[in-house]
């Protein structure tokens, strides 16, 4: 007795929907007429008619169940989502059934227990296969975007209506910033400070200090060939007080003007988080050491995707404050970068500004 009410539960679980469709109300509306007439005119005809409209209903509900049970349904997102920009995510189905295929899948993501606007299809997914699909999305706003679960459901095999489940499989979406076009226009005065400093750097080098392992951007002239022979991997030689190749990017998270009425208070933030991710990106694409500065931490600098990835989940989850909150508009920079050169992002009414700082900027000043 105990096995059959597992039994039971299993077969129910997770819980079914069941929804009628156009075709559905039409037929079960001619089904209940013909029975009428059967029962009122006693005709044997119409009761056979009418005994198989009701197996064709038992049929379709049989038949769709069989459809969604043993499914293996698996979310696949991808590694790097800006707002903005779209996107697919990947459902890969597995039937584990031995014999019986699934017609006719749909399945969609679910947000706060309500579908999304897009959904995938399989027309079959043969026993003991697995197939992929994707859908298209695109997410406008940058920071954490939950997914609640699954819902799978289908019409086979006749259409009269729809069976679904929903399956408990929450999901997290860090979204990164939207990246904005930054030329060399915009960046020129940092680009020529940057570069002054480099140059000086690589003829005023300092006294030998350690060997690191090799990172992308590094000079490869800084290599040490011997070590990375003997170890299998590249080392490069680190000099004391070398940071030509060192910009630190400064984000101030107070508006530095009051947004006019009937406009978006944080749109002059997100828009200069945007420019920020931007900038650095493309100045980590050119070989510098980045760092990130902002009120609600620091990203110490580094170079490669890994530290493109730090910088990108930091302006991800970054909240602006108010003015009052901060009691000025600069974000101060900590006293162990104050030597590097330092690219700032001031939001604006409109289009945030870009200055720099450092000594080649003072000097100049």
């Amino acid at each position: 007795m105990a096995d059959l009410k597992r039994r039971l539960r299993r077969w129910f679980r997770p819980p079914r929907r069941f929804r009628l469709t156009r075709e559905g109300k039409w037929f079960i509306g001619a089904t209940l007429v013909l029975g009428f007439a059967a029962v009122n005119g006693g005709i044997n005809l119409l009761f056979l008619i009418f005994g198989m409209l009701l197996c064709l209903l038992l049929a379709n509900g049989v038949l769709s169940e069989a459809c969604l049970r043993r499914l293996v349904v698996t979310r696949r997102l991808p590694a790097t989502i800006h707002a903005g920009t779209p996107f697919l995510v990947g459902i890969a189905v597995r039937n584990v059934k031995k014999r019986i295929p699934t017609f006719s899948l749909e399945i969609e993501d679910m947000v706060a227990n309500k579908p999304v606007d897009r959904r995938c299809f399989y027309l079959k997914v043969p026993a003991g296969r697995e197939q992929e699909t994707a859908y298209r999305r695109t997410l406008p706003r940058r920071g954490i975007h939950g997914l609640s679960g699954l819902r799978l459901s289908t019409r086979f095999p006749f259409g009269l209506l729809r069976r679904s489940m929903d399956l408990d499989v929450p999901a997290e979406l860090l979204v990164y910033p939207a990246l904005v076009p930054v030329t060399d226009a915009v960046l020129s005065s940092a680009l020529a400070e940057l570069n002054d400093r480099q140059s000086a750097a690589r003829t005023r080098r300092g006294e030998f200090e350690s060997l690191r392992e090799y990172r992308l951007g590094d000079d490869p002239r800084d290599i040490h060939w011997r070590t990375s022979a003997r170890r299998g991997r590249r080392f490069v030689r680190q000099f004391e007080g070398n940071t030509g190749r060192l910009v630190v990017v400064a984000l101030d998270d107070a508006p530095a003007m009051t947004p006019s009425p009937g406009t978006d208070a944080t749109a002059p933030f997100e828009a200069a988080v945007s420019v920020a991710a931007s900038a650095a990106l493309v100045l980590l694409r050119r070989g510098y050491q980045v760092g990130l500065v902002t009120s609600g931490g620091l990203v110490a600098p580094g170079g490669g995707n890994i530290q493109a990835s730090h910088i990108l989940r930091h302006l991800a989850l970054v909240q602006p404050r108010t003015a009052a909150d901060t009691g000025s508009v600069r974000v101060p920079l900590p006293a162990s970068l104050r030597g590097a050169a330092v690219l700032r992002v001031l939001p604006g009414s409109k289009i945030p500004r870009l200055e720099t700082s450092g000594p080649a900027a003072r000097r100049a000043s």
